[in-house]
């Protein structure tokens, strides 16, 4: 707080203050980047290029078992499977990890403290996960999971749980049968809608009872396949803290598709608009939600046209290093939202430490290329923690520009005596 002035600083705000009402109303996660100090003091010192993940997307397949056409890695997830995913037909080193890469890359984020966001493809494909999930946990690492909810048995939640995951946030987009199989492009007969509801019903269920610290969320993401779903999908999850008591259902996040490469969304002029109104705070779905405890998180920068500031400057990306992906066969992607490109490759995590990762040709070479093209500026999508870094970041650039750095330096010190500690940085 800045005491001389009474006021608060603002975490979505590079040196901005205001009152404690604007303070509260602000997303506190927006600012919680600068309880990493180490990081922090390179950015005060310009040496964007040094940082290294606080985590990283892993995934162990990029195989599923749905097609959703919307989704950002649509062309690597084109075919279902009842097997496992070695007996896929379409399983290879660039589509299926080995154990032994699995292994391999464990060894290496454990020993830079690197969480881990298990995501895929559909990560519970793949039969090795959940002995991973525990040798993650015994190693110290943060971890938390992003599943369509498909195939998750008692059995699997209890070792989930038990390894203390941070978080498993379950896709589920619909709730009536027509339209969650449209939506996850999976042939009408496989009838997955069944299973998924009854495995998150399950989730909460477990959650309830053992009282653990896992929290559960519920992702919606919305195009006009589902936009008309979403007062049934907010209703059913509403009833499982109704059932199981508030808190079985932490948040539920909802968020309208984004036009990614390759992928098919359906938006019309006044998709977002419509997606909006539907959940703002005055709306039924809402009230639905947050009167039984459960907490709906809607970016703002989805709800907006979010850009950078003609006078910020500077074209390169200065928060790639926050935030990484390793690939299905190990490959370490420069960014956690240019999803498997592999242009913007810079190592094999399988094969090459963090450190000779970080000063090698190659990661030169891809950090080279996205200035460029102005890769944030371009491809980054708006409601992404990448975007939202970038903005703040070159806003930090410019005050130092203007040798104003020590106003940053003050706002950071404000920010981490008003904003709540962060216990793990999923939600940056």
């Amino acid at each position: 707080m800045n005491d001389k002035e009474n006021l608060y600083p603002l975490p979505n705000q590079v040196c901005g203050y205001g009152n404690y009402a604007e303070f509260s109303s602000a997303r506190k996660e927006s600012g919680q980047w600068v309880f990493w100090e180490d990081r922090v003091e390179l950015i005060l010192e310009g040496r964007y290029e040094e940082v290294k993940p606080l985590h990283v997307e892993l995934s162990p397949t990029y195989l599923c078992n749905f097609a959703c056409p919307w989704c950002s890695c649509r062309t690597a997830r084109e075919d279902w499977s009842y097997e496992d995913v070695f007996n896929h037909p379409h399983a290879t080193e660039s589509t299926v990890m080995s154990e032994k890469k699995l292994h391999q890359i464990l060894d290496n984020l454990a020993a830079y403290k690197i969480g881990i966001q298990w995501v895929g493809g559909e990560p519970t494909m793949h039969p090795l996960l959940y002995p991973a999930v525990i040798r993650a946990n015994e190693l110290g690492l943060k971890q938390c999971l992003f599943t369509n909810g498909s195939l998750l048995n008692t059995d699997k939640l209890e070792i989930l749980l038990d390894a203390e995951i941070v978080f498993i946030r379950v896709s589920l987009d619909a709730v009536t049968k027509s339209v969650h199989q449209i939506h996850h492009g999976y042939r009408p007969e496989l009838n997955y809608v069944e299973r998924v509801l009854s495995n998150l019903r399950e989730l909460a269920r477990r959650k309830s009872e053992i009282n653990t610290s896992t929290i559960v969320g519920v992702s919606v993401v919305v195009d006009e396949r589902n936009l008309h779903d979403l007062v049934p999908t907010a209703l059913f999850i509403r009833q499982l803290c109704e059932e199981y008591g508030s808190g079985a259902v932490d948040y539920a996040i909802f968020r309208p598709t984004y036009q990614f490469y390759n992928a098919q969304v359906e938006l019309k002029p006044d998709t977002q608009t419509k997606f909006a109104t539907l959940v703002e705070t005055s709306s039924e779905i809402y009230k639905l939600l947050t009167e039984v405890g459960i907490n709906v998180v809607v970016p703002e920068a989805s709800l907006q046209a979010t850009d950078f500031s003609s006078d910020n400057g500077g074209e390169a990306c200065l928060s790639c290093g926050w935030f990484g992906e390793v690939t299905a066969n190990g490959d370490l992607v420069v960014c956690s939202d240019r999803y498997g490109n592999p242009d913007y490759f810079i190592g094999n995590l399988a094969e090459n430490t963090i450190d000779n990762i970080w000063i090698s040709e190659q990661r030169k070479q891809v950090l080279n290329l996205a200035e460029q093209t102005s890769c944030f500026k371009t491809f980054c999508p708006r409601n992404g923690r990448g975007f939202h870094l970038n903005n703040v970041f070159h806003k930090i650039e410019k005050y130092r520009r203007e040798g104003k750095i020590h106003k940053v330096r003050q706002w950071i010190k404000d920010l981490k005596k008003t904003l709540p500690y962060p216990e793990h940085s999923f939600f940056l």
